[in-house]
């Protein structure tokens, strides 16, 4: 499993995650992953996106005429 160093979070957000994982009965570090694990999936909007961003970096194929397909067929 990877690790991430997470720098420069403010002290208060730290005391208010810290206060939820002892109201949750487990440590600030679980109380992260679980956050973390919570929303890893891309959202729909997401996902239209990044499929915007990979069709713009993709050329667009050659036109393809019924004459190219014939073409390719003899």
């Amino acid at each position: 499993m990877g690790q991430v160093l997470v720098r420069s979070i403010e002290d208060d957000t730290i005391e208010s995650y810290r206060i939820k994982a002892k109201l949750n009965g487990h440590s600030l570090e679980q109380e992260l992953r679980n956050l973390i694990e919570a929303n890893k999936t891309l959202t729909p909007e997401q996902r239209v996106q990044l499929s915007r961003q990979l069709r713009a970096r993709t050329k667009p194929s050659p036109a393809l005429t019924m004459d190219k397909i014939r073409e390719g067929l003899e």
